[in-house]
């Protein structure tokens, strides 16, 4: 039986989220960000099947997109799979820019791979997450001590608001999506009219980083890498031994920044 979810169902969805998981990364610990929490088109449909008065599987899709979708180990090749994508509607697997699991299928997952290769979705892009390990009190890529003595550096707490100027840079330079995203992070931190970072605009929990940016005509300047570094600094300081850097084929700039490599290529699907 199919059924939406509701926020009542979280404990027994964070039980089916440790049996069906195949994505590089904690679904459990996001579980409720994913299921409920709103993106770009606004609210997510969370959809359930049950049998035997468990929960086999879940499917959360956000307008066109399927956020994720994830069967029961034991109760795989019965028919779950297919019964909650064809309930979906997903037009494209991943790739949900505002509020992502992952940002398409981990092209290290080949059982995923092929179940949507099956049911007609086509391959349609890739990207990258990458990993960096960050320790507190230390610069990443350096091994120095990062300051913040700067004062054109300011940091900005999510628990005392995102400055309004802040998202009003980030939607003019970089557009609504990103704005979204930095809405939802944890910490920002950002150089005046000149470029921005955040942290945990998605996964809260995982250490992820991003989205950050500069403005065009103030790139090359090392804005970049100053507020990379003040924003891993910040995630090594929640207590987190390495930093996400998702969705992202800028392998030179972060390598050189904070030693960041390559971790997980995720492949977006598309219906035909």
């Amino acid at each position: 039986m199919l059924r939406t979810a509701v926020p009542e169902d979280l404990p027994p969805l964070r039980d089916l989220a440790r049996r069906a998981n195949d994505a590089p990364y904690d679904l459990e610990t996001v579980l409720e960000e994913k299921c409920f929490g709103a993106g770009v088109a606004g609210k997510p449909s969370a959809r359930i099947f049950e049998s035997e008065g468990a929960i086999r599987g879940v499917a959360v899709t956000c307008g066109r997109f399927l956020r994720l979708v994830a069967v029961d180990r034991e109760h795989r090749r019965r028919g779950i799979g297919t019964a909650l994508l064809r309930d979906s509607n997903a037009e494209v697997i991943g790739a949900e820019g505002g509020n992502y699991f992952t940002p398409g299928v981990a092209d290290s997952d080949g059982g995923t791979m092929a179940f949507f290769r099956r049911r007609g979705y086509r391959e349609t892009a890739a990207t990258w997450n990458l990993h960096a390990e960050i320790e507190a009190g230390a610069s990443p890529g350096d091994g120095g001590p990062l300051t913040r003595r700067s004062a054109t550096l300011s940091p900005l707490r999510r628990g005392e608001g995102i400055d309004g100027a802040l998202m009003d840079f980030v939607r003019r330079e970089f557009g609504p999506v990103w704005a979204f995203e930095v809405s939802r992070a944890r910490s920002a931190f950002w150089i005046e009219q000149a470029g921005f970072a955040v942290i945990e605009a998605n996964n809260r929990g995982l250490g992820t980083f991003g989205p950050a940016g500069v403005a065009k005509g103030e790139r090359g300047k090392g804005h970049g890498r100053a507020l990379l570094l003040a924003a891993l600094e910040e995630l090594a300081r929640l207590g987190h031994p390495r930093a996400i850097i998702p969705w992202t084929d800028a392998f030179e700039f972060y390598r050189k920044s904070c030693g960041a490599e390559p971790a997980h290529r995720f492949v977006t699907f598309t219906s035909p």
